[in-house]
């Protein structure tokens, strides 16, 4: 494995800060960190309540 580190010349440096994804923000940080969350959540918790209704239907 190769573990040589060197330092970035500054036109990498300068290259890298324009093509990356987070630190260029490209993205909508509203979608990123609330909506997709909720989303998710909003899943979680209808499946979950699905499960109860499915245990009480065979179990109740």
């Amino acid at each position: 494995m190769n573990n040589n580190v060197r330092e970035a010349t500054p036109e990498e440096a300068i290259e890298w800060n324009n093509n990356d994804y987070f630190i260029g923000m490209k993205f909508d940080p509203l979608v990123m960190f609330v909506v997709i969350p909720a989303l998710i959540q909003i899943i979680v918790l209808a499946t979950m309540l699905g499960s109860m209704a499915l245990t009480g239907l065979f179990f109740g």
